[in-house]
């Protein structure tokens, strides 16, 4: 049998609200998800039992464990498991989405997973039972199985789309990352204590129940982020002293976003930021991803190596 491939692709919170809080613990959100052609590589075959998992990156540090606790593993094993398979699945991920900066890559890599099983299936799962799977996997694992733009409500799973015209953006990537559940805490202490004065210039943002694009963005988790890891509010308040005050967190960080309207407009931007290269700040250029979910492609098994990485 073929493998079959998809490209799992990064994402943005181009606005993200803290709306509330359930009685378990889990913040309830109004978040605009919208997808990136910045994305890693994932190919899915049968395997004759079990789960096996091999990872590459184009570089060192975008590597992450191969192991069961990886979620391109996990989501098989489920997968598997729910359907009755009696055969196994092996996978090849490719890394380039960096990890813990609130791109998605992970939960965007799951979602692949769980789509690229399911096609492998001799009785694939309807589509109520997968986005349930996603769900058990992450909040944001439902986002993408569908891809594109995505109003997420609730704890970010409950989704609706949204009409986002295509953007470039320049990521800005600290040299750390900001560990989610201290984001999150931190947040809660400043909810309950009033919020500080934010770090850059306020914006407008629009009434987030109407599904166009806003023309500014938002993210409520930006002072605790800031909180966790101040550096990251000295460097957001370099990018706007620099001309950009659109600048913004995506998820609970420490990804700053840029958003240009052409891919001149981008690299004048990495021009303008380059100064922070020179202290461990990465920039990267993409843009937004088709407006669909990728359709699966039938692929050769990778060769060692073929996508330039090497095996974890």
């Amino acid at each position: 049998m073929n493998a079959r491939f998809l490209p799992a692709r990064a994402k943005l919170n181009l606005v993200l609200r803290v709306v509330g809080r359930r009685a378990d613990g889990y913040h309830l959100l109004e978040t605009l998800f919208h997808a990136l052609e910045l994305h890693d590589d994932l190919t899915v075959v049968r395997a004759p039992h079990g789960v096996r998992l091999e990872v590459t990156a184009d570089e060192s540090r975008l590597c992450v464990g191969a192991g069961p606790d990886n979620l391109v593993a996990r989501a098989l094993a489920a997968l598997g498991a729910a359907a009755g398979a009696r055969h196994g699945f092996a996978a090849a991920l490719h890394k380039r989405i960096p990890h813990g900066g609130g791109l998605g890559g992970g939960s965007s890599d799951a979602a692949a997973a769980l789509r690229l099983g399911n096609a492998l299936l001799d009785r694939p799962l309807p589509e109520p039972a997968l986005r349930a799977l996603a769900a058990s996997l992450g909040a944001d694992v439902p986002f993408f199985l569908r891809g594109g733009s995505q109003w997420g409500r609730g704890i970010g799973d409950e989704l609706s789309p949204a009409s986002v015209p295509g953007r470039h953006f320049v990521l800005v990537l600290p040299p750390y990352g900001c560990p989610t559940a201290e984001v999150y805490k931190n947040h809660a202490a400043l909810w309950n204590s009033g919020r500080p004065q934010d770090t850059v210039p306020p914006v407008t943002v629009p009434d987030t129940r109407d599904s166009a694009l806003p023309t500014f963005f938002v993210n409520d988790l930006e002072p605790a982020a800031e909180r966790v890891r101040p550096a990251l509010g000295a460097l957001r308040c370099r990018v706007a002293a620099r001309g950009y005050a659109g600048v913004r967190m995506t998820g609970s960080g420490s990804t700053l976003f840029v958003a240009c309207d052409d891919e001149a407009a981008a690299l004048r931007c990495v021009s303008d930021l380059a100064v922070l290269a020179d202290e461990g700040t990465r920039l990267l250029v993409t843009k937004s991803a088709p407006a669909r979910s990728d359709p699966i492609e039938d692929r050769c098994w990778p060769e060692p190596g073929a996508s330039g990485g090497r095996p974890h």
